[in-house]
């Protein structure tokens, strides 16, 4: 069993240790502050010098708001999960049954020649050249990796973040172990962390402990792209970083192995990872999906985990980290303000006058509690969901709005924006007007080849 964490005493609303200094006063400000602005409805645990300082559980377990979530509430913890996996495969690494350089079709006979090529190492940086595929089961997986001709690129040439190197890397553990890919896990991972998670939701009904997600008005999410994800406790998060970097699973080198991404702007396998000298000086790791949020920080240096699950997304954890970071370093520290883009992309998506009847109103009233300082990038993304759902008329008027809010002198920001109003004119099959905005484009950037591709296929047709 992992070790007891109920040593602690209320205190605000929130649980401190007994005998921490002052500064827990101030963390419990920060997290009542976020829960009460509404960016934060979750479980938190906080540690430094490896004594847990701070933990608590703000709002609730559903969008019906009857049941406020406690220690054992438990959620899908998205794109962190992917760590189990790159655990998994070092840790079969370091008892010699495989190799990274191995290629896949060693293990995995059922693939196009292309598996010839892939060698688990590619895999784990995602630099397989497999595409994106975004699937629910393992058959839908299997059936769109046989549909694959080609790969996008040579393997070890490039980044594409793709979930099918997260799948392909559960079958190799699979065939490997001859277990299920959550027995593998449980037996040989989370056993030795005193872990209890991994529990998958049966026929999409969640179990007394699963907290289901929801958006902002409070509408239930939690199964909107089916279930099938594994569901963990905050506490489970924390002894999975804890144990990780303790050296309880594999060794320092495999741990900087998984480190290792392609590039400064491509996530490793540990998501986001400093390296110094061999050392891993810090790693952090967002995950998300259908409402739910989690978020992992570690510091070597001042020894602090942070870990954190909420089953309302607001996309401000990493924001709610530094804070927490700022009042340990006894420096200056704000409460996050909400997200424009979460706020207004719903209420746009039922009824765009409505909805733009709201942004307005915050953008005039309510700037104390809404965060302005990413305004176009919040736009941007709010014109990317409207296309998505292919409500392009919407798309191209928040676009437009978008482009207004720009610095005249950032040129190339706007011509991207051109480049996507293009994209929902030619969506519109108006390439009258696609081919206005693929010119203002380039007018904009020269360099800016979507634009001249576009503008070619148009011409060409």
């Amino acid at each position: 069993m992992k070790p007891k964490i109920f040593f602690l005493i209320a205190f605000l609303n929130c649980f401190i240790s007994i005998g921490q200094p002052n500064n827990q006063k101030e963390l419990c400000y920060l997290m009542r502050a976020a829960n009460e602005t509404g960016i934060f409805n979750g479980n938190i645990i906080i540690s430094k010098k490896s004594e847990i300082i701070y933990l608590s559980q703000l709002g609730y377990t559903d969008y019906t708001k009857s049941k406020k979530l406690n220690y054992e509430s438990s959620m899908p913890i998205g794109s962190i999960s992917k760590e189990f996996n790159g655990v998994a495969i070092l840790f079969l690494k370091e008892k010699g049954k495989l190799k990274l350089e191995d290629r896949i079709s060693d293990y995995l006979t059922y693939l196009p020649e292309w598996a010839n090529e892939i060698q688990i190492k590619h895999l784990l940086q995602y630099t397989s050249g497999l595409p994106r595929i975004s699937k629910n089961t393992n058959d839908e997986y299997l059936s769109e990796l046989k549909k694959i001709k080609k790969l996008e690129f040579t393997p070890g040439n490039r980044y594409l973040y793709s979930n099918a190197n997260i799948f392909l890397q559960q079958e190799i553990i699979k065939k490997i172990s001859s277990l299920s890919y959550p027995d593998f896990l449980k037996e040989n991972l989370f056993k030795p962390l005193g872990i209890e998670g991994g529990e998958i939701p049966k026929g999409a009904i969640l179990s007394l402990n699963m907290a289901g997600s929801f958006d902002n008005d409070y509408k239930e999410t939690s199964f909107i792209h089916d279930g099938g994800e594994m569901y963990f406790t905050n506490s489970d998060l924390y002894y999975w970083v804890k144990g990780l970097h303790e050296g309880k699973l594999i060794n320092q080198n495999s741990l900087n192995i998984l480190a290792q991404s392609f590039d400064l702007n491509s996530e490793s396998s540990l998501g986001n990872v400093v390296l110094k000298k061999g050392k891993i000086l810090e790693h952090s790791h967002q995950g998300s999906g259908n409402n739910y949020e989690s978020y992992i920080f570690y510091s070597k240096k001042d020894d602090i985990i942070i870990t954190m699950i909420t089953n309302n997304q607001n996309f401000k954890l990493p924001a709610i980290a530094e804070s927490i970071i700022n009042i340990l370093n006894d420096k200056a520290y704000t409460v996050p303000k909400k997200s424009i883009y979460l706020a207004i992309r719903g209420k746009l998506l039922d009824n765009y006058d409505s909805g733009i009847t709201f942004y307005n109103h915050i953008k005039s009233n309510e700037k104390d509690q809404y965060d302005f300082s990413n305004e176009t990038l919040d736009l941007v993304n709010t014109g990317k969901y409207l296309m998505r759902r292919d409500k392009y008329d919407d798309a191209i008027k928040i676009l437009k709005i978008s482009a207004t809010t720009i610095d005249l002198s950032n040129l190339n920001k706007n011509s991207d924006i051109y480049t996507l109003i293009g994209e929902c004119y030619l969506k519109n099959k108006n390439t009258e007007m696609a081919t206005v905005f693929y010119k203002k484009a380039l007018e904009l950037d020269t360099t800016n080849k979507l634009a001249v591709k576009m503008l070619k296929e148009i011409l060409n047709k």
